[in-house]
């Protein structure tokens, strides 16, 4: 192999990308090639589609997105208003089986060729958020970039069910088997408005914007992906709709968007969480990802189902003026809500 190089290149084949992203398991449906054209028109940035070849063998895939604001230029993987919860780089399975020292020689020649892939684009800030198996960054903070964890819970679903709910909080196993005397039933459906508006509104109420650049976003991500990512209401047996979800259905069942508890007395977010763990375990996936864990209240209330706790990376590079624009969007933007 002495004699194998490695360059980084644009991807314009969707076929050859989409490929590459079901075969490795780092590879999400976000990251597939019409849900990132999709991010781009709504986001108003420009899609940059990389690839990390070891001469013509494509073992690494990166979607960029260059964004520009007020002549700051940042390049954003994934950029705000999409929900998406990580994206960043997709690692082919060979890299996987690689010994030790071989990938780490790997990862340190991508994490190199990265760098000066964004040194060329002139951006003056960078943020990647990478997918909980992406672990070893030390490449990226060996070539400059800072390292920003954080956290998600997961629910193992290789157990048998029992086992599962028999790990859970004795006020959530109680809340669990009551379920059948609340009738409660979720029904999937493919009309994202009520969804939507009810999301806005909950988050209005807590002087927050909703994270989503608009309802045509979400419905176009159900009609490319209608197998993939699912819109479901939760109702009771007089057909009235007490909360949505949108999950991602791809290699495992993820928890996307919504889960509003309503202001009833009914434990919809239990009722939730237990069909999904059982549609989880229905598809033969072996992991039912909650979402973020680093908000301590909803940490709080997701740690009753003893979930575990998984650690994903931020990658973040800027420079003086990158610095500044951060600073102004979480110190003034942020705090304005009327903005």
């Amino acid at each position: 192999m002495g004699g194998e190089s490695i360059h980084i290149s644009a991807i314009d084949d969707p076929e050859l990308w989409d490929r590459f992203i079901d075969e490795s398991p780092y590879g999400t449906i976000f990251h597939k090639w019409d849900f990132l054209r999709t991010v781009e028109k709504h986001t108003g940035s420009e899609l940059h589609p990389l690839g990390v070849y070891i001469t013509e063998e494509l073992i690494c895939i990166i979607p960029l997105f260059l964004k520009k604001v007020n002549g700051i230029r940042m390049i954003l993987s994934p950029p705000p208003g999409t929900a998406i919860p990580c994206l960043g780089f997709v690692i082919s399975p060979r890299c996987d089986v690689m010994n030790l020292s071989k990938k780490s020689q790997r990862m340190y020649e991508m994490g190199k060729l990265f760098s000066e892939k964004i040194d060329s684009m002139n951006v003056n800030y960078v943020s990647i958020v990478l997918t909980p198996m992406f672990y070893d960054v030390r490449p990226f903070k060996w070539h400059g970039f800072a390292i920003d964890p954080m956290t998600i819970f997961m629910i193992d679903l290789d157990r048998p069910l029992d086992d599962i709910l028999k790990s859970f909080s004795s006020s959530r196993k109680s809340a669990i088997k009551k379920l059948d005397s609340y009738n409660l039933k979720l029904v999937e459906s493919d009309d994202v408005s009520m969804f939507y508006g009810s999301s806005v509104e909950r988050y209005r109420e807590q002087g927050l914007k909703f994270p989503v650049a608009g309802k045509e976003y979400l419905e176009e991500a159900l009609d490319l992906y209608p197998e993939d990512i699912k819109l479901y209401y939760i109702r009771d047996g007089e057909d009235n709709t007490l909360g949505g979800l949108m999950t991602a259905e791809y290699k495992r069942m993820s928890m996307w968007l919504g889960n509003v508890k309503p202001d009833v007395n009914v434990p919809v977010n239990e009722f939730l969480y237990w069909e999904l763990i059982k549609k989880g375990q229905n598809k033969n996936y072996s992991i039912l990802e909650l979402g973020g864990a680093d908000v301590p209240n909803i940490a709080a209330f997701k740690a009753k189902f003893n979930p575990s706790l998984h650690v994903k990376y931020r990658l973040v590079k800027k420079d003086m003026i990158g610095k500044a624009a951060e600073w102004a969007f979480f110190n003034i933007y942020k705090k304005n809500k009327s903005i």
